[in-house]
């Protein structure tokens, strides 16, 4: 008995060691910056969120199309506001982590796709003033909100991931202290 966890703890104790020392080797240091930016990006997203999940409410509500256009157009300026952090977010690219590079080239695909569908939605209440909750507009505006969604859960994974991977790697270095 006494032997298996000795076994046990001999391989914890190696894991331990190892497997931080290859995660550092494998995508070298975080990018302080990626993060910040992360976290910039996380009140605009909920915002959007917020009001995506608003207008949703508006499809089914009988409003008319000022209305549409009102809260669309608000939605517009917080998803260029958003593109301007992925621009800030794409720039650290470089200098980032692998995780940090998957992480940026993952949440920028979302981004755009909601940008992209914001103007598809704007464009369809253009072209259908006197009937704003027709087809497709209205499965554009449940995009927005799917989109966002992923969006934000993709970010919170994102900044929750390093926070876990710092934390990891510090119990790693008070490892590798206490053995030496």
């Amino acid at each position: 008995m006494n032997a298996k966890k000795v076994v046990c703890c001999l391989l914890l104790s190696v894991g331990c060691v190892l497997i931080p020392s290859a995660s550092r080797a494998q995508g070298g240091s975080d990018n302080a910056s990626v993060t910040a930016q992360l976290n910039d990006a996380k009140p605009i997203v909920a915002k959007i969120k917020k009001d995506a999940v608003q207008m949703e409410s508006y499809v089914n509500g009988g409003l008319n199309w000022q209305t549409h256009a009102a809260a669309l157009d608000k939605i517009k300026g917080d998803v260029n506001a958003l593109q301007a952090n992925m621009r800030g977010l794409q720039s650290h690219r470089t200098t980032a982590s692998t995780w940090q590079q998957d992480a940026i080239d993952r949440i920028t695909g979302l981004a755009n796709d909601l940008a992209t569908n914001m103007n598809a939605a704007i464009d369809r209440l253009n072209k259908s003033k006197s009937r704003p909750s027709t087809p497709p507009y209205p499965a554009y505006i449940k995009a927005n909100t799917r989109i966002v969604t992923d969006l934000a859960n993709e970010i919170d994974s994102a900044i929750d991931y390093g926070q876990d991977k710092a934390a990891a790697e510090g119990l790693g270095q008070q490892i590798d202290s206490s053995t030496k």
